[in-house]
């Protein structure tokens, strides 16, 4: 295996130490393996988790319906990238980020990519149309 050093708060590595001490981890090397595997296995289309007993410390550690990576059945994807564009395109950046906020949870990829797709109408030039509604000059009507 590779070894990797990485820094965190204090506060943070209490957490973790707590969870060593009581839950389902036998040392902090294992929690930080399994939180590494779960982020990528819910962001990387097709990662499978190397962590041993993977699903046994998932079923132990999550509870009930924390682990749901799609968005309720009645919101499809493709309809909540329309609100975010009709949002942005309104200049309600905040109501926008509010939709996302409310439909998904932090992790979901489709809220990174909703993100991404508002972030794409933040980032314009004010002197630029966000859509391709551009006027023509006179007499190219």
């Amino acid at each position: 295996m590779v070894k990797s050093t990485v820094r965190f708060p204090e506060g943070v590595v209490d957490e973790i130490e707590a969870l060593v001490d009581e839950g389902p981890f036998e040392s902090k090397s294992e929690f930080h393996r399994f939180a590494t595997d779960y982020m990528l296995e819910r962001v990387v289309d097709g990662y499978t988790p190397q962590t041993i007993d993977f699903a046994e410390i998932k079923a132990d550690t999550l509870e009930d319906g924390e682990d749901d990576q799609d968005t309720p059945a009645e919101l499809p994807f493709f309809e909540s990238v329309v609100m975010v564009r009709q949002y942005a395109l309104r200049d309600q950046i905040s109501d926008a980020e509010d939709f996302i906020d409310h439909h998904y949870s932090p992790a979901d990829r489709h809220a990174l990519l909703l993100e991404e797709v508002l972030n794409a109408y933040r980032t314009e030039r004010p002197d630029e149309t966000p859509h391709s509604s551009k006027r023509l000059p006179e007499g190219r009507r």
